[in-house]
């Protein structure tokens, strides 16, 4: 049995969903027993958290803008992907159910003039569930028996609303009892990924790019042979090949190496992925939808390659950095301290917005956040309710935005040398402007904030200096 997860770029458009159609047909037709996992298409999470946001504020505009997108997006793939008008008309129905259930929170938010990571749940799953019913369509077209399967009815997770922890045993349950049926009948279960529920049904999601680990926590479920991810890059490789040219594919990495890397930021593993398939020893394999025939990168507990050269260096663009600075006037019992901090990060976790890192000094009474440029505007509307006592007791001196900034990370092989010098070497050659540093215990990483513009050239003098190519 084999688990294949097809990420946003593989139903982006029509060609690459017909890419994707044909992957399967072939496992199907090889007498794979398979289980199709899918995420939204590019974007759509984003628009429709987005959409949310807006309508607790008051602005149904924006709202109806995303839902006339969401409609348009997915009616141009279903014209060129479904010729019979009655299936189409079909599929059409069943949208526009779902965008009852966008109008309803819609309303609910504007009413209510708030919205909580619940909320954004519930209509941030709807991406999943229109693609979902095309995809099932689509394998139905070309001859593969495929049934729709709504993820919240297999993954059971605690009420931690916008990055849900899964309840493993009763999940295990679940998919077991509705998947292996249709597997064994050879139809191809297509599972609408990073959605969940909690055990009152209510809908909840596993974070950001949780399609991956829906895809694990199945696949763990069922004893799988192996998870497929299907992405548009050629497995992980040593650095972004649109940056630096020369990057190559690293054939195979250790769960821990991958976990390490998808924690870094990198955009082709969910954090958690690695987690259920370590305890099961599943292999997990990185290939490229476009070039299906290539290798990829294998995930294994023993890779039989080793190295103690650096590894890859992981680049995410769209970050802004948020800096709240405290007085250096105000009183000692109003001025900075270790509470504050946790109280920020803890209002961020709650409303569901991810914390890429985070530094703060005591001498200079600061607090420094990365956050994903999509999410900056309503990070910084917490953080000032948040900090309001402080502002009132003029404590607070400011609460300051840089965007766009990057973040690279350099992951090195275990036992590797002098990583932090050489890197930092690097980065001085280049004049390159860090914003903040972390370093990583026992010199395993090291992960840099620079301006956006600046991180193609950091990138290639790293990938250079460090003898990655």
């Amino acid at each position: 049995m084999v688990v294949m997860k097809f990420g946003a770029a593989a139903v982006s458009d029509a060609s690459r969903i017909n890419d994707l159609v044909r992957v399967v047909r072939h496992a199907v037709d090889e007498g794979q027993a398979l289980i199709v996992v899918c995420t939204a298409m590019p974007e759509v999470t984003n628009l429709l958290i987005g959409a949310a946001r807006a309508a607790a504020r008051g602005n149904l505009a924006t709202a109806e803008q995303a839902r006339r997108a969401l409609w348009q997006r997915h009616r141009t793939l279903a014209e060129r992907l479904v010729a019979d008008e009655w299936e189409r008309e079909t599929l059409y129905q069943s949208w526009a159910d779902l965008l009852k259930s966008f109008d309803r929170i819609v309303r609910a938010l504007a009413t209510l003039g708030e919205h909580s990571p619940r909320s954004s749940d519930a209509i941030a799953a709807i991406g999943e569930r229109f693609i979902g019913l095309l995809l099932a369509v689509a394998l139905r077209r070309a001859g593969v028996a495929a049934q729709l399967i709504d993820g919240a009815e297999l993954i059971v997770t605690d009420d931690h609303f916008g990055n849900a922890r899964p309840l493993p045993e009763e999940t295990a349950k679940r998919a077991r009892a509705r998947l292996l049926p249709l597997a064994q009948s050879r139809i191809v279960p297509v599972v609408t990924g990073y959605i969940g529920a909690t055990r009152q049904h209510l809908t909840t999601t596993l974070g950001r790019g949780g399609g991956d680990y829906s895809a694990t926590l199945i696949a763990a479920a069922l004893d799988a042979d192996e998870v497929v991810l299907w992405t548009d890059v050629a497995g992980i490789l040593t650095a972004d090949p649109k940056l630096a040219p020369e990057a190559r594919t690293l054939p195979e990495l250790s769960y821990l190496e991958a976990a390490e890397i998808a924690t870094l930021g990198a955009e082709v593993l969910h954090p958690r992925t690695l987690t259920p398939l370590a305890h099961r020893n599943i292999p997990l394999h990185i290939r490229n939808l476009a070039q299906p025939d290539m290798p990829g990168t294998r995930v294994v507990a023993e890779p039989c390659i080793s190295s103690d050269t650096a590894r890859t260096i992981i680049s995410a663009p769209a970050i802004s950095l948020i800096e709240i600075a405290m007085s250096p006037l105000a009183a000692a019992d109003l001025g900075w301290a270790p509470e504050l901090a946790v109280r920020v990060l803890a209002e961020l976790t709650n409303c569901g917005i991810e914390v890429l890192t985070f530094a703060q000094s005591f001498s200079e009474r600061s607090l420094l956040l990365a956050v994903r440029t999509a999410d900056v505007e309503y990070a910084y509307e917490r953080i000032e309710t948040c900090l309001l006592p402080e502002r009132e007791n003029q404590a607070l001196r400011t609460i300051s935005l840089r965007s766009p900034v990057a973040l690279v990370a350099v992951l090195s092989a275990p036992g590797s040398a002098y990583l932090a010098p050489r890197a930092l070497a690097s980065l001085a050659r280049v004049q390159a402007t860090v914003l903040a540093m972390v370093h990583g215990n026992a010199s395993r990483h090291l992960s840099f904030i620079v301006p956006e513009e600046e991180m193609g050239s950091v990138v290639r003098a790293l990938h250079r200096d460090l003898m990655m190519g």
